[in-house]
């Protein structure tokens, strides 16, 4: 398992669509996380909908998003809702390159189909049509709350917006701070850094990651993570599925080597 995944150019694909390439960063169970640019006058694809929930975290320039009947113009940071069944499309009016982070939760399966066309919102099967509205919510810090000294949150998307299967919020950390210590979760966690630097202690792995990184923390798996740098760290979290209602987020474990290491236990095949 790789842990951290950085943005990279060079894993960029073709999307098909005028100047827009992106790069798959994870495909868990329950959630695909792409990074995705779109180019001065590109677009993503036209009006469609999908049987998840997506979520778009724009970090870089301007988008013009359509969520149904309504247009959006917005600006980075902002996140963009968009439940199961919506007809939606997104491109660039812009004359600079726009990035974000999207997510799609729960994962389809491999044999899904994904991308549904439609012409209006009428065009939706009955069945399949959004069982709440679309938003989109600017990142701003006077709404954020302190749960932890040094550390500020702003809650983005959660059951009480509509998003059952994902929560996302925004996260600063200052110099010094941190999150819980040692601790592990019920479900899977991303943190997604869009300034400054956070150290990531991972399994037995630390990592001190700075902008445009995505960090892969699977159910299960023990973490903690900090700012030990001299500047104000800010990231977007994403934990999925969403964590259920009344149970813990954080469980404390004391983890450590033991110092017992083993090597090739298994005889290679042909040998034995």
């Amino acid at each position: 398992m790789e842990f951290i995944r950085p943005f990279d150019p060079t894993k960029n694909f073709d999307t098909g669509f005028p100047g827009y390439e992106a790069q798959f960063l994870a495909h868990l169970e329950d959630a695909v996380m792409i990074a995705s640019h779109i180019k001065a006058g590109g677009c993503g694809p036209h009006l469609h909908y999908h049987r998840s929930d997506q979520v778009y975290c724009l970090m870089r320039g301007g988008m013009t998003v359509r969520l149904g009947n309504e247009v959006h113009v917005i600006d980075a940071p902002t996140l963009v809702f968009i439940p199961a069944g919506l007809p939606h499309c997104n491109w660039n009016a812009t004359t600079d390159l726009e990035t974000h982070f999207e997510m799609i939760v729960p994962a389809p399966l491999p044999t899904d189909q994904i991308v549904f066309f439609v012409d209006s919102m009428d065009s939706v099967p009955a069945e399949d049509r959004a069982k709440c509205a679309g938003y989109v919510r600017p990142v701003d810090q006077s709404a954020t709350t302190e749960p932890m000294p040094g550390f500020r949150t702003q809650a983005l998307a959660d059951r009480s917006t509509g998003s059952t299967n994902a929560v996302v919020y925004y996260a600063e950390v200052d110099p010094g701070n941190g999150g819980p210590d040692c601790h592990i979760h019920e479900f899977d966690q991303y943190y997604l850094v869009l300034e400054g630097q956070l150290t990531v202690e991972v399994a037995l792995e630390t990592h001190v990651v700075g902008p445009d990184t995505l960090v892969v923390l699977p159910a299960g798996v023990p973490h903690r993570q900090y700012n030990a740098g001299d500047t104000t760290e800010k990231h977007i979290a994403v934990l999925t599925p969403a964590p259920a209602e009344g149970r813990p987020w954080d469980r404390g474990v004391a983890f450590a080597a033991n110092g017992v290491d083993e090597v090739g236990v298994i005889a290679p095949a042909g040998k034995v």
